[in-house]
This record gives structure tokens, sequence and C-alpha cells, in this order.
């Protein structure tokens, strides 16, 4: 392809497949793979940016579950880990999960920072360089703290319930500008307020004329020799991901930010990388608790994702990120009842008081001990529980109970298969023996971490300390897979954070 890129092209713009030659290659369009694209491309430099999924606009953004799912989910959203006990949400589509989270925006703190150093060898860039990397970020995305009247009912209750049993408890800050409380962030905006890498940084480095955007192009593995990747290939997919057209891309430097699911499996595909490949894994297990009250509450309108409970979390230089909080939350019915509990007539009589629904995640920010593999072309996502997080999930799902409890709901449902509502404070010692095993909780993640951890010593670690594959001058990795331990609450700022710190901002 003679001449710079400088527009989007879908697969059914290259029916035959492609190679391009380009000078630097990114792969993966979301909050790291395209802000590293939008950022190179206003410096100058010449970038293919490759996405998977589609390039959905907010006219297309319809607000129905069964059609928004498989368009903007990996696996339309049933990516499981291998012993189905915890559902994995990732977006597929341009702009990765920044179209599809929650829009909170949530630095690395100080302590993991200092733990990052002091145990892992993290230690190539300071507290100031994390801090002015996440500045940049939340101007370029909009950051905002939500105002007290954009709150719902929702929110409300779980900070007020937070001050009555003296647990602290703040508004987030988000990267919404002009939202309408529609509700329906988890199904990708309709009106263009969640300021994601889609309507930021990729729009950024489209309007230079540096850069091309191909969607529907899945990266399945890197060529390499002589220390530098040679050609990054793959196949052009459909709607439904089946695999179409061949293509190819050689460029001078490659960026992969595929997340901490599937970097891996494309390092592993490669047999690049080492032995610390697709090891280290942390989810971040969240625990859904809904409660019953007598009057409406409506937590489908308004910010889904608003207000938190902090007071339980701990973050030290000796043991970074620790603890657990709770988030006040909704979902679109088709999601509330896979991540719910109940089936059959209890489920029912729940949905049918929905409206007077109030619920909350329970966040636990885990040890990496999980591990993600490649077997037959997919992702095999094993993690198992550790004493630790099942007595913080406990824990944090005891105190979710009690602030519902403390402001008035008649019952509350616990994510325990086989525990009854709850509806008094004589109740909550069940929650510690029922019983916590694959399965036996409903559990999400939508912030896995750790896979392509960084550190100096190859034999420990995967990439370095700027960001390379060990080995490989000219390979970066620029997601949340880098991180040493869980780096935050929530990952969208600090993966942001760590691909400005890796090209060079």
């Amino acid at each position: 392809m003679g001449g710079r890129p400088v527009s989007h092209r879908s697969a059914a713009d290259v029916p035959d497949g492609f190679h391009l030659e380009t000078e630097i290659c990114v792969i993966g369009s979301g909050a790291g793979g395209g802000l590293a694209a939008g950022y190179l491309a206003e410096q100058g430099h010449s970038v293919v940016l490759l996405e998977e999924g589609q390039r959905v606009t907010a006219s297309q953004m319809t607000q129905r579950e069964e059609q928004m799912y498989p368009l903007l989910y990996r696996d339309g959203g049933s990516q499981m880990t291998a012993d189905g006990g915890i559902s994995v949400l990732q977006g597929r589509a341009v702009g990765g999960s920044t179209v599809i989270n929650m829009a909170d925006v949530v630095p690395i703190p100080p302590g993991v920072v200092q733990h990052w150093a002091q145990r892992f060898g993290v230690d190539r860039f300071s507290q100031a360089d994390w801090d002015r990397a996440a500045g940049l970020a939340k101007a370029a995305i909009g950051a905002n703290l939500i105002p007290a009247d954009q709150l719902n009912d929702n929110a409300r209750i779980l900070l007020r319930g937070g001050q009555a049993l003296g647990v602290s408890g703040a508004a987030f800050q988000h990267n919404r500008v002009g939202c309408i409380g529609s509700g329906y962030c988890l199904v990708g905006c309709a009106y263009d307020a969640k300021k994601g890498t889609h309507l930021t940084w990729i729009p950024r480095g489209l309007a230079t004329g540096n850069m091309l955007l191909q969607s529907q192009a899945r990266v399945t593995r890197l060529t390499w020799g002589g220390g530098r990747v040679r050609l990054a290939h793959g196949h052009l997919v459909d709607a439904q991901q089946r695999s179409l057209r061949p293509f190819t891309v050689k460029a001078e430097r490659y960026i992969l930010a595929a997340g901490a699911i599937h970097s891996p499996l494309i390092l592993q595909a490669s047999k690049l990388g080492g032995a610390q490949v697709g090891k280290h894994l942390s989810l971040q297990p969240q625990a859904p608790v809904s409660a019953r009250f007598p009057q409406p509450v409506r937590m489908f309108r308004g910010i889904p994702q608003a207000a938190y409970l902090d007071g339980m979390e701990t973050c030290t230089a000796e043991q970074g990120l620790g603890g657990f909080r709770i988030e006040s939350v909704s979902a679109t019915p088709g999601m509330a009842a896979a991540s719910g509990v109940g089936w059959g007539p209890g489920l029912l009589e729940q949905f049918r008081a929905y409206d007077r629904l109030a619920a909350a995640l329970c966040l636990v920010p885990d040890r990496p001990v999980g591990e993600v593999r490649l077997s037959g072309g997919r992702p095999v996502i094993a993690y198992p529980f550790g004493e630790e997080t099942k007595h913080r999930l406990r824990s944090s799902i005891r105190l979710a109970s009690e602030v519902f409890l403390s402001q008035g709901a008649e019952c509350v449902f616990a994510p325990l298969v086989g525990l009854g509502p709850i509806t008094s404070s004589a109740d909550l010692e069940l929650i510690d023996r029922a019983p916590l095993r694959p399965a036996s909780i409903q559990l999400i993640s939508a912030h896995p971490q750790g896979t392509c951890r960084m550190g100096p010593d190859p034999d420990t670690s995967v990439v370095d300390l700027d960001f390379r594959v060990h080995g490989v001058e000219n390979l970066q990795v620029l997601d949340a897979s880098v991180f040493p331990t869980t780096a935050s609450s929530h990952t969208m700022l600090p993966v942001m954070q760590a691909a400005l710190l890796g090209c060079g901002a």
C-alpha cells in the first residue's frame, strides 16, 4: 500500500485480505492501544491500528441487550473461567472496554507504585511520572467528579448506609460529558457522552492523516527473528467472529494491547515472552448484592455506578492494594438476571419488584494467582480461589447486606447459592456458613490484569521496565497485563497511565 494510511477500513473494504507496511503497528484499540495509536500519530508517526471488533457508532447502539452484547462484548458477554465460576467481561469493538465500561476514573494509588518498586523492582517511573500521566489522560477523556445532583437513589442509599455504619465513601470521577442518565452504559452510550478511546484518542489520531484504523482484524501471531518482530499475522473476521481472509502487517515497531486475556495468547502462539507469559493473573472478582425496598429505587436510571464505599480498602507499600470496596451498580435486566442469584420462581419474584431493587458490587483486589493459556485457538482462564480472597468476599457481602438493611431494605439477596433472602441482622451469620467454591457464588470480573508481568528479570517477568518484551527490541505490551499486581479498583485510567509512559509522554 503506497502513501500514508489515512482512514478507517472494515473487513468488507478488503475482502481479499491485505498486506501493509508501516512504522508502528498497534494491536488492540482499548484504553492502551487506542491511546497509544492516537498519541503516536499526533507525534508524527505512521500508525496502523488493528482491532478485532467492529467500529460501532452511537446511531448503531440500540440499547437492546440481544443486539448489543453480541456486537460489543467478547463472546457476547459469555466468556468464563474454566470452572464456570467467574464471568470475565471484556469489550470487543473499536475502543475496546472503554465503550462498555462504567466510566469510572481511578488512578494507580501511591501505595501500589511503592509496592511494585519494593517487591518487583518496577522503579523506572516515579510517583510524579505516574501522576503526570494520569493528568494527561484525564484531560483527554474529560474526567470530572460526578455532581451530587446526578447521584441516583441507588447511589444515595449506599452512601447513606455507609455513613450510618461509619464507613467512608464518595462519588466517583468519571469520563462522561453531557450524560443524560439513560442508564444503558453497559451496552454502549447512544449519546456519545462516555468519552472512551473511540471518541477521543482514536479520532485524534485519524485526524492527523498518519493513521489507518483497520477493524474486524484478529491478530493471531507474530513472526520474529534476530531479536525483532518481523510480521503480524491474522485473519479478518465477520460479525459472528468467523475467520475470513488472512492479512499481514510489517512494521518497525509493534505495540501489543489486546488485554490481559488475549495479549498473552498472542505471545504464546508466537513463542515469545518466556515461561512467565500467561501467569500471575488477577481477576479482581466482584460479587453482586441486591436488596428489595418498600419504595421505588429505579437503579436502572441515572449513572449506574456513581458512588463507592472505600473505608475497608487498604493500600500499603508492603502489601499493595487490599481489603475491599463496595460500589453502587445497576445492569440491564438480562445482565442482572445472569449475574444475580435465584432462578425460577425466586428470580421471577425479584424481577416483579425490579423498580424497588437496589444493587451494589463488592470488589476484591485479589492476589495474582490465575493463569491464561492457549488451547485450540481460545483462552483457558484458570483461577483458583485463595483463602484470603474468600474471606474478603464474605466480609464484603456481609457489609453490603448490613448497609442495605440499615436503610430499610425488606430483604437482601446475597450471591451465594442456597442462601435465601436476608431479612434481618440475625441472618447475616448465614453468609459466614454458606459454601464458597467455584460456581457456588455468582461473580464477575471486568478488570483482568497481570499475565505479561513487568519486571527487570526475564526469569520472573515478561516485559522490562520500558514495557518491551524481554529479548525483543521492537515489541512493547501496553495494557493491563503488565501490572505486577492489581493496579487500582478500576483499570481504565491505570492502563492509560502505563500507555502514555510507554509511549514516552
